[in-house]
């Protein structure tokens, strides 16, 4: 006889159930082994984990100490599998224990199934709230005073005649199973909301009176933690994915869902959901197990993010997830690909609309896989919007008609370029520093490119200067500037075919050409240089100088500078000023990057110069400059995470 007092929501199974002690380290279940147990934790602590790659240690994804937690859930439905590894994590502890055996014939019986699995599914939400805290502590996330703030508001609508809603309820995947009389009779019964943009449709901790379902529009998830901190969750896009289902188990909202643009929802109210529940058994059995599903999926969606900030990579998290279910896949599903194209950057782009494609027409199982994996890959979707700017930019100035003249092509690159950095998390700072007319020498740190962005002719695009010219110079000035840039080699065609067409001040640094590492042709290209440069900036136009001949990662950034720039200077009159630009983090993949920039204060040479042609001056003057623009540069990568002030440029004593 079991010594707990008969719990009153276990119904008839409480008979069949067994009271267990376990100890610290025992083992529940184990992730994907056929089912042989279910519990419900009376007292102590059990912690879920998940293997993620072989040869790595299994994650904690969660734990609970909640009273009638469920453990082994999952192996409910098919095909009768333990999702995650279930082990005692506290001195001991007390569950109840079923054999699965017994309890899946206990579970014919339709009101004995009902009871249980809305219990399953009300005090599974204990899960979903500890995983998300613990989400909420290793992912960064957005503070209050960023969220939006309006009340919660929608417009009632009528539902139009020709909407077709019997059909709309029949292509979701959540009600996809039913039958037809029972849509219809939900088709009858629901009602039409809209929202406008930031309106809010429900808060965290709150009561809602139905379950809603999107139309059409987009909707955003979003965790507010004890600190304040919010995590942000998936946006949906997709008709006939459930946006609130907390109503239907009596439970209040784990998160907040907000409309981010206009958004139409149609919402069962919970009255007529429940009076149907009564009424059709058969109904309320499959709605119920739907319910289980639908946890069960949103539970992977927490479980996915959470692989993806311990490992920072989003590739690992989706393997995983299509692993989790591989059991539940068809063996010719296409989603085992997924992985493995997601891998290469040339073939991301395939990987992505394989799971663009199930989301829309694949099974029920593939459509919410590949709904959550398009969620886990929004960094590489924006990666690889970057990528692909990168090669439509070579593209179109190499091919760039034969009449435009050099400007054109120049400013033609910019406004690309202004699109391809759209597809990045970018940070300015010292706009005030710019000089109101052009015809001044930009300097700046010059990083390396990170490998990944390397285009498949082997040409890399300065991410820097081309940042520098899009986004700084033809936003102020309406025009991209001059740069300086190297003679290539011989073998990078790509190299010579982009830079020729754009028309820019060829120079010769140690990366250049060896055929062309001779005393007369090094001095020519620098008279050529001296006499070139010298001439825009008469024209007004700026010039953007990496003085350090070559790159360099973030970290180790700047290198010794060369004096080119600055003699130019001192022998231009009148005298240009040399604005210091400071960047950080463009040697960096995009995905979860910023790239950051503070325009530093203007000065003039001669202010820290007094002889033009006094070489041990002007090479005490670089390592100075060298060293205030290291402050510099520590200071723009701090800058990626938050806003600095910036020290002036220290002025020359008397």
């Amino acid at each position: 006889m079991l010594s707990l007092p008969k719990p009153e929501l276990l119904g008839p199974i409480y008979d069949e159930a067994h009271e267990i002690t376990l100890n610290e380290g025992d083992v529940l279940s184990e992730q994907f082994a056929k089912a042989d147990y279910f519990y419900f934790l009376l007292e102590g602590k059990v912690s879920f984990f998940l293997k993620v790659e072989e040869g790595t240690e299994e994650l904690m994804v969660g734990q609970t100490e909640e009273p009638l937690t469920p453990i082994g859930w999952s192996a409910l439905t098919s095909p009768n599998r333990y999702a995650t590894t279930a082990i005692v994590s506290s001195e001991n502890a007390r569950l109840l224990c079923w054999e699965f055996s017994v309890l899946e014939e206990k579970l014919l019986d339709d009101s004995v199934s009902i009871s249980l699995i809305n219990l399953i599914c009300s005090r599974c939400t204990f899960l979903i709230r500890e995983a998300t805290e613990l989400l909420s502590t290793m992912a960064s996330g957005i503070y209050g005073d960023q969220i939006n703030a309006a009340v919660e508001q929608y417009q009632s609508t009528k539902l139009p005649e020709e909407e077709d809603i019997v059909q709309f309820l029949r292509q979701s995947p959540f009600f996809e199973i039913f039958e037809e009389d029972q849509l219809e009779f939900l088709a009858r019964h629901l009602e039409r909301r809209q929202y406008r943009t930031n309106d809010v449709i429900y808060e965290q901790g709150t009561e809602t009176d139905g379950i809603y379902i999107l139309v059409s529009g987009k909707v955003t998830f979003s965790y507010r933690d004890q600190n304040g901190g919010v995590i942000g969750f998936r946006n949906l896009v997709t008709p006939g994915f459930m946006v609130g289902w907390s109503a239907s188990i009596g439970a209040k909202t784990l998160v907040s869902a907000t409309a981010k643009q206009e958004t139409v929802l149609y919402v069962i109210p919970i009255e007529s959901l429940n009076w149907f529940a009564k009424k059709d058994l058969k109904f309320s059995r499959e709605f119920h197990y739907r319910l289980l599903w639908l946890i069960g999926h949103q539970l992977q969606a927490i479980r996915a993010r959470l692989i993806s900030a311990k490992f920072n990579h989003e590739i690992i998290a989706i393997s995983n997830l299509i692993e989790q279910n591989s059991t539940n896949l068809k063996l010719t599903s296409e989603l085992h690909k997924v992985p493995h194209l997601l891998q290469n950057k040339l073939t991301i782009e395939n990987g992505i609309q394989i799971l663009e494609n199930l989301k829309r027409k694949g099974d029920p199982q593939e459509k919410n896989i590949a709904a959550l994996c398009l969620d886990t890959v929004v960094e590489v979707t924006r990666e690889l919007n970057f990528y692909n700017g990168l090669v439509n930019v070579y593209q179109e100035v190499t091919n760039s008609p034969d009449d435009w003249t050099h400007s054109e092509v120049r400013k033609h690159c910019a406004y690309a370029f202004s699109e391809v950095f759209s597809n990045a998390k970018t940070v300015i700072e010292g706009w005030e520093n710019l000089p109101d007319e052009p015809g001044h020498i930009f300097i700046y740190n010059h990083l390396r490119n990170h490998p990944f962005n390397t285009l498949p002719n082997n040409f890399q695009i300065t991410l820097d200067s081309h940042f520098i010219s899009s986004e700084i110079l033809m936003k102020k000035y309406g025009d991209p500037g001059i740069r300086i840039v190297r003679i290539g080699r011989g073998g990078e065609y790509g190299h010579q075919d982009y830079y020729n067409r754009l028309g820019h001040i060829d120079v010769f640094t140690n990366e250049s050409d060896p055929k062309m590492n001779t005393k007369e042709h090094r001095e020519k290209k620098r008279q050529e240089f001296y006499e070139v440069a010298g001439a825009y900036l008469k024209q007004n136009v700026n010039l953007l100088i990496s003085p350090e001949g070559t790159s360099f990662g973030t970290e180790e950034s700047p290198g010794p500078f060369k004096a080119g720039a600055f003699r130019l200077a001192l022998n231009t009159r009148p005298e240009p000023l040399i604005i210091p630009i400071s960047i950080a983090n463009f040697d960096k993949r995009v995905r979860k990057n910023t790239f950051s920039v503070i325009i530093n204060p203007p000065f003039r040479v001669s202010e820290y110069i007094s002889k033009a042609g006094d070489k041990n001056e002007m090479k005490l003057f670089l390592t100075k400059l060298r060293e205030k623009f290291r402050e510099y540069v520590e200071l723009t990568a701090d800058q990626a995470n938050e806003p600095i002030s910036i020290p002036r440029y220290g002025r020359k004593s008397n």
